[in-house]
């Protein structure tokens, strides 16, 4: 008869295989690192459209609710068949407003932004022209470039004559232009179809995901769980939303300003510090300096005007638009807004600049949570400035006072000699 083994030679047994288990995988996953990327990407650029969807249902379920909620007020639309009836003509209703939205950017928007990017090639190649032996002697001096003569000229021609037909170039490219087009409009058709099931049926969704976390895990880790994904939906939606209605004011009143000043290429300056704006902190900085430099060469005063114009901005930005709209989502000190970013934005570009702000404050409220709750199990203060003098003035209400700094020392001699006693 063979024999059985005990239970820490069992579980001794299963803690190996699962470490060899995890070396194999680990070794498997350095190994085939650049299939295993390809595969991930091939499964993103197939999931790209329902990404999409899912990012534009997102922004619309606040107005479905609204929608909603006012087509339930009437009579017919009442009871159990009207509330499918008023779930669907509601989610029709929000797809119909982001398609007019899209086909006004383009119909309006778009061909003034392609006008205004020519004129302002067609004004740097005619400013390189005009000013090529300053700009010679200026980028020789600082030894920027080290060749001179004919060479140089040359160059500078070629590059005069690249941005001059910088239009042509591209127009002539029209099966790449085509083919990018195709994509795109793909995507957004299939992604605001999906937006459109992803808002009908997000309930049943909900339902669903909350089912399956049942059955799989603890009732109590299904709870913390169901949660920490209503707190996580609150900033992410609040930041997001809030930070695009902030951007959108602050693109309209930048070109509004900048009509009244008379200041050039105000709609295609407008729309980058709009964009920009999306990003926290660092996104003012990141449109003003192009936006300036671009005013520069066209026209100095512009420039210095708009420098100050966006300074003024940005500052009623930060101080009552932004406050106001987005109340206290982030939670988070600059220090930290500036870590999240940075990573983010290394890590996935435009988007994580983005997104790392509201990731951040998530892992922030996990923390604080967890650290509030140990504390209280302790019977101990919660706000950070009762910590201030520890552990020479920190003092628990429910524990005898510490005794001064002076006697510490000779009491640890104390319990060191009753020891060796």
């Amino acid at each position: 008869m063979r024999p059985v083994l005990s239970k820490e030679q069992q579980e001794k047994t299963v803690s190996n295989i699962l470490v060899l288990a995890a070396g194999i995988g680990m070794f498997a996953f350095v190994y085939y690192f650049g299939k295993i990327t390809g595969f991930v990407g091939s499964i993103l650029e197939l999931l790209t459209p329902f990404l999409l969807g899912f990012a534009m249902s997102f922004l619309l379920i606040p107005i479905h609710r609204r929608v909603s909620a006012l087509l339930s007020a009437i009579p017919f639309l009442r009871g159990k068949r009207g509330a499918k009836i008023c779930r669907v003509l509601s989610a029709l209703l929000c797809v119909c407003l982001l398609v007019l939205v899209l086909a006004a950017f383009l119909v309006i928007l778009l061909p003034q932004l392609i006008n205004s990017i020519k004129s302002i090639l067609v004004y740097i190649a005619d400013f390189v022209t005009a000013n090529s032996e300053s700009i010679n002697e200026l980028l020789l001096r600082y030894e920027f470039l080290k060749v001179d003569g004919e060479q140089l000229k040359i160059a500078w021609e070629n590059i005069v004559s690249q941005l001059m037909n910088y239009t042509s170039l591209v127009f002539s490219n029209v099966m790449a232009i085509t083919n990018g087009v195709y994509t795109l409009v793909y995507y957004t058709f299939v992604g605001i179809i999906a937006a459109f099931y992803m808002i009908i049926e997000k309930d049943r969704f909900c339902e669903q995901t909350k089912k399956l976390c049942y059955a799989l895990m603890r009732k109590t880790a299904c709870e913390n769980l169901i949660r920490w994904t209503r707190r996580a939906n609150e900033i992410f939606s609040g930041f997001i939303r809030g930070k695009i209605l902030d951007s959108l004011i602050i693109g309209l009143l930048c070109y509004a300003c900048m009509l009244i000043f008379r200041i050039e290429y105000a709609l295609f300056i407008s729309v980058i510090v709009g964009i920009t704006n999306i990003i926290p902190f660092f996104g003012p900085f990141i449109g003003a300096i192009p936006c300036t430099l671009i005013l520069l060469i066209v026209n100095p005063m512009s420039a210095l005007w708009f420098a100050v114009f966006i300074l003024l901005l940005q500052q009623v930005d930060g101080n009552i638009i932004g406050p106001k709209i987005l109340g206290d989502y982030i939670g988070i000190s600059p220090f930290w807004i500036m870590i999240s970013i940075i990573v983010g934005g290394g890590l996935l570009g435009f988007a994580g600049m983005l997104l790392g702000v509201p990731v951040f404050a998530l892992a922030y409220a996990i923390v604080k949570t967890i650290v509030e709750e140990r504390l209280q199990r302790k019977n101990l203060p919660i706000p950070s400035a009762s910590y201030a003098g520890a552990p020479e003035d920190f003092m628990d209400e429910n524990s005898p006072p510490m005794p001064p700094r002076q006697a510490i020392r000779p009491l640890f001699k104390q319990k060191e000699r009753k020891k060796k006693q």
